[in-house]
Order: C-alpha cells, then sequence, then structure tokens
C-alpha cells in the first residue's frame, strides 16, 4: 500500500508509467462516510453521505394515498417523510387502480383513484427545499449486473452496451433465465463480458429479495419503509466497481467486513482486491484528494491554461460560465478561445459528475466565429460525458455560444450535507450595509410616531446599526422626540445579527378626567334657638344678607373659598387640571442597564 501511495503522488514522471486506478473509502468518522475513484492521482468520482441528512431515493414505503388533485392528475401520498410525496398519474401502475378494465382505456386520475387508497412506492427524486419527494410505483430494485422491475411486463439490455453480438449473447442467456410472468429484467452496463452463472446469481438473489419486500408490505400498515436502499459504501461499489479498478482501501474494520462479504457474494474472483488500510496519514491524504474535493465546493475552477469556470446554481437552472482569464498563449484571440473551451468541456463533465449537478444546465463557451472548432467543442463534451451514468440530453452550441443540457440527479447535491444557509445573508450572498439598514430603521421609528398615541419607543438593533444611529443620526432622533413628546430608547445587542432588529411602540395611557366632589348637604337642623341665632351674625362671612337661609348661605361661602383658592395658588390649580406631559429626551443605556422589553 506504501507503494501504491508514492506511485499515486508520482503523476507524470514522464518514465511511461501508467497510473493504477484505486477506490478508496474512509470511514472513519460515523458523522461522514466519503467514497473516491482515483485514476492517473485524479479524482474521477467522489460519493459523500452523512449522518446529518440520510438518502431516501431507491427507498420503498408503504404509503396512503392523501389528496387526489384531478387539476394536476396527480395524487399526494403519505409515505413517511417530512412533507407528503408527490405521484402523477403515470407513475401508477394499472393494477393499482380500484377499477379494472381495458388497458387501452382512457381514465382520469379521480376514476380509479382515491383518498385513503394504499400503494407500494418508491422514491425517485428525494425532498429538495419546499417541494417533497417525487414517487412512483414502477419499482426498480438494482443488482451488480441486473435490475429487477417487478410489474414490468418487458425487459432488456443497457443501451450503454453498443456491442451488437454481447447484446445478441446478454438477450439469449435473459430468454434461457426465464423470469416469472409479471417481472422485467435490465442486463446493466456491469454485465457485460459476463457469465451465464454470474448472471443467474445475480438474478435469484433480486427475486429472494423482491420476495422479502413483498411479505413485508403485507405486514405492516401504511405508512412504513418497507425497503432500505443499501449505505454509499456498497451502493458505490455495485454501481462503480469496474475490472480495471487495482484496489479497493479501507480505513475502517467494520466496513472492510462489510465490503468484504459484499464481494463474496457477488464478485468473489475480486475479493482480493479488497484491503484493509492501516496507516496513521489519512487515506485522502496520503493520495492528495483533499486539495481537489476542495475544489468541488467553490464557486469557481480554474483550467489549466489559465482560465476559469464558474458556477451557480438558482433555483431553476446551473449555469456555467468559461472565462478566458490570463489564457493568452496563443497567436490569436479565435485560438485561445478554441484552446479553452476544449478545456473547459473536460472540467465541465467532471465537475457535474463530481457535484451531481442535475436539471437544466447551461453552458457559456467563449465564442468562436469558426464552425469547425465549435464542432469539436460540442465533440470533446459529448465524449467526456460518456463515463457519466446519469442520462444526459445534450444540445448544439447556438449562435450565441450557449450549450443546454439536462442531467439526471443521481443523488443529494454534495453541498447539502457540508453547508448550511447562511443566518445573515439566508444563502443570497449580500447584507445590507449598516448606513442603509439604519435608515430603515429610522424610517419605521418615523411612520410608527405619525400615527400618534406613541409615548416611548424601544428598540433593540446590532451594535453596529445602534452605534451609526445614536451617534450620526442622533439630532434626527432628538428632533423625532421634540416634535412627538416622546422618549426614544435604542439598544445594541452583540446576539443580534446583521439585519435583525426589534422596535416596540408603547402608547401613552389616556388622561383621567377630574371628577366633581359631590357637594355634601347640610344636616337637618331642628329648631333654632336663641343662642344660635345672637351667634350666627359673628359667624357669617362678610357680604352675606342676614336673611338667607342657613343652607344657601353655606353654599355661597363654599364657592368663595374656592375661588380665592385659586386666585392666591394658580399653579396648583394648573397642575391638578391637566395631565402630566411625558419628558422629551434621549435617552442612551447600556445593555445592563436596560430594562427587559416585554
Amino acid at each position: 500500500m506504501g507503494a501504491i501511495g508514492h506511485e499515486a503522488q508520482r503523476m507524470h514522471t514522464g518514465e511511461g508509467f501508467v497510473m493504477s486506478k484505486n477506490m478508496l473509502i474512509n470511514a472513519a468518522h460515523p458523522e461522514e462516510c466519503r467514497v473516491a475513484i482515483v485514476k492517473e492521482g485524479v479524482l474521477e468520482e467522489l460519493a459523500i453521505e452523512t449522518s446529518i441528512k440520510g438518502k431516501a431515493k431507491g427507498n420503498i414505503y408503504k404509503g396512503v394515498v392523501v389528496r387526489v388533485e384531478p387539476s394536476l392528475q396527480a395524487a399526494f401520498v403519505e409515505y413517511g417523510g417530512s412533507r407528503h410525496g408527490f405521484i402523477p398519474f403515470g407513475e401508477i401502475r394499472p393494477d393499482c387502480y380500484l377499477i379494472t378494465g381495458e388497458k387501452k382505456a382512457r381514465y382520469r386520475i379521480q376514476d380509479v383513484i382515491c383518498k385513503g387508497v394504499e400503494l407500494l412506492v418508491q422514491v425517485e427524486k428525494e425532498e429538495r427545499d419546499t417541494k417533497g419527494a417525487f414517487l412512483t410505483t414502477h419499482l426498480s430494485l438494482p443488482g451488480r449486473y441486473m435490475v429487477l422491475m417487478p410489474g414490468a411486463e418487458r425487459g432488456g439490455v443497457s443501451r450503454k452496451i453498443e456491442d451488437e453480438a454481447q447484446r445478441k449473447r446478454l438477450k439469449e442467456i435473459l430468454d434461457e433465465l426465464k423470469p416469472p410472468e409479471g417481472f422485467g429484467v435490465i442486463v446493466r452496463t456491469a454485465g457485460m463480458g459476463r457469465t451465464k452463472q454470474e448472471l443467474s446469481r445475480d438474478f435469484q438473489a433480486l427475486m429472494r429479495l423482491w420476495e422479502g419486500i413483498r411479505k413485508r408490505s403485507e405486514e405492516v400498515s401504511a405508512p412504513a419503509l418497507v425497503y432500505e436502499e443499501q449505505d454509499v459504501v456498497i451502493r458505490t461499489i455495485r454501481d462503480y466497481f469496474t475490472p480495471d479498478i487495482d484496489e479497493i482501501l479501507v480505513d475502517n474494520k467494520e466496513v472492510f467486513k462489510s465490503v468484504l462479504e459484499f464481494f463474496k457474494a457477488t464478485m468473489p474472483r475480486y475479493q482480493h482486491r479488497v484491503r484493509l488500510y492501516q496507516e496513521k496519514r489519512p487515506i485522502f491524504s496520503k493520495f492528495n484528494l483533499e486539495e481537489q474535493i476542495e475544489t468541488v465546493y467553490e464557486r469557481k475552477v480554474h483550467l489549466p491554461s489559465g482560465g476559469s469556470l464558474v458556477i451557480d446554481t438558482t433555483e431553476a437552472l446551473v449555469a456555467i460560465d468559461v472565462n478566458s482569464g490570463k489564457a493568452t498563449g496563443e497567436r490569436g484571440m479565435e485560438e485561445t478561445a478554441f484552446k479553452t473551451n476544449l478545456e473547459a468541456a473536460d472540467m465541465v463533465a467532471l465537475q457535474i459528475r463530481l457535484r451531481d449537478l442535475g436539471g437544466l444546465l447551461i453552458i457559456d463557451f467563449i465564442d468562436m466565429a469558426s464552425r469547425k472548432h465549435n464542432q469539436e467543442v460540442e465533440k470533446r463534451l459529448k465524449n467526456a460525458l460518456k463515463g457519466d451514468k446519469a442520462k444526459i440530453d445534450l444540445s448544439r452550441i447556438s449562435k450565441f455560444g450557449l450549450l443546454e443540457l439536462s442531467r439526471e440527479r443521481l443523488r443529494p447535491p454534495i453541498k447539502e450535507g457540508a453547508y448550511v444557509t447562511c443566518f445573515h445573508c439566508g444563502g443570497s450572498g449580500l447584507v445590507r450595509s449598516t448606513e442603509s439598514l439604519a435608515l430603515i430603521i429610522l424610517r419605521k421609528i418615523q411612520a410608527g410616531l405619525a400615527k400618534g398615541n406613541a409615548a416611548r419607543v424601544e428598540g433593540a438593533l446590532s451594535t453596529e446599526v445602534a452605534s451609526y444611529l445614536l451617534n450620526q443620526k442622533r439630532g434626527d432622533l432628538a428632533r423625532l422626540e421634540q416634535e412627538h413628546g416622546v422618549i426614544i430608547h435604542l439598544v445594541g445587542e452583540s446576539e443580534l445579527l446583521s439585519g435583525q432588529f426589534r422596535l416596540e411602540f408603547i402608547k401613552q395611557a389616556p388622561a383621567r378626567p377630574l371628577l366633581a366632589v359631590p357637594e355634601k348637604e347640610p344636616p337637618a337642623r331642628g329648631p333654632v334657638l336663641e343662642e344660635e341665632i345672637e351667634q350666627a351674625p359673628s359667624e357669617a362671612v362678610a357680604g352675606a344678607a342676614p336673611s338667607e337661609p342657613p343652607a344657601e348661605g353655606a353654599r355661597k361661602r363654599r364657592r368663595r373659598r374656592r375661588r380665592r383658592k385659586k386666585k392666591e395658588h394658580p399653579a396648583e390649580a394648573q397642575t391638578e387640571a391637566a395631565p402630566a406631559q411625558p419628558e422629551a429626551a434621549l435617552e442612551i443605556l447600556s445593555p445592563s442597564e436596560r430594562a427587559p422589553l416585554e
């Protein structure tokens, strides 16, 4: 193994040395498992699976229909995922219909499917963003050399096997295997050159697997997982192992045992190529792969001649821009563009395979005047994509220098398990400047105060924005306080991210009107004695008529006392009549002095 690692670092030495091809399995940490195929020191295939986000594609579930949408001619199925799965009418096999009839009859989904129907479904596309999983009832069970399709009427040989003699031989072997009625079988590309015994062993293993799935589906109640696709290690070996791979190195003992058992069951002639990696240096570092893997996560990828690719993923498509950069070594612009585009074609094929970019891809090549050069670039890209196992539909370079292609996504995007959306920008890559955000908050305060009924404004902002407002916009805040008679209290909090803030407008309590004190009637008095009559003139207030009744005179005396009090103490009377106004002053308190917001 030490010799292999040393040779992998030698790359091209000019000695005519041909590098070996290796499969490296890094499963030292339970959080992440990585499988890479390296040829001549260059990373060709990469599969990463994390414990944070498991894989659902290929799993088979027993689900139940929860809603039928006639307008979409589709149904939504509860199968056990975080969202309901989506299944179009065309993905439902006729034997799942509630009614039976002629196969050529044109039904609508509402005629043959209703809420509560149980279906055995397989995940074709995993959940992504706000979209649920794409489901189908056309099940497929991949093996090493074959794919078994329960419910299919026919099978065949993979289109990637182009040799007519091989296709004819494999079809004859399929006829001899005699699959049961209602089962379709497809021979995979890996089955090319295999013997009848090897193909038969793989077919029998798939039939036993299907029998186990069928029995479990009858035992469980929907929604439930019936069959789980194999882990990333076994799946990668099953789909990507070829006889030209000289060695499979595994750095985990448990994974090494499972890989060895898989080879003994499916490919016993190659089991001696599986070895346990026991050196102290990490397996990917020994083969200089860490630097190459980092480029998979980068937006910009450099080309050998000095040019570059810029890869941007959007909701609808993936845009790949080819830039010449420092590539100026050719005789003219046309030759420089041609050479850069040829390098870009090889790199684009590699990057979309490593990143598993799916959907619609738009490649913006450098404009070339020569039609022959355009055809050469198209041919180069087509040849580079031949090793990709995904289904690809390729167009030609348009007069604008654009080439469109659609590609099947084989697994979740490689960034999903390694990256999370930025809390600051929300994934856009841009955040507002401090000045712009301060003006937004100032305008919100102004708009809130214009509505009236606010006595105080409480605000919690990020430290940078609070510092800018309290220093650069102090005059504007003071003016708002004076105009509206309020207190504006802004505090910077370090835990708040850029763009986050809280504003609270505390309403003014309504003024309570002064209640009139009811006048008390003097107590009823009996007959007036002579002593009281004689004392009455001395107790009377000057100016009162002696002939007035006692009760009327007492009321007049009270009114005169109130008028005299208002004249002698006018300030107290004004305070008593009007409600208190809030003081207009800007308060700047530290977070430790600030009372918590309600």
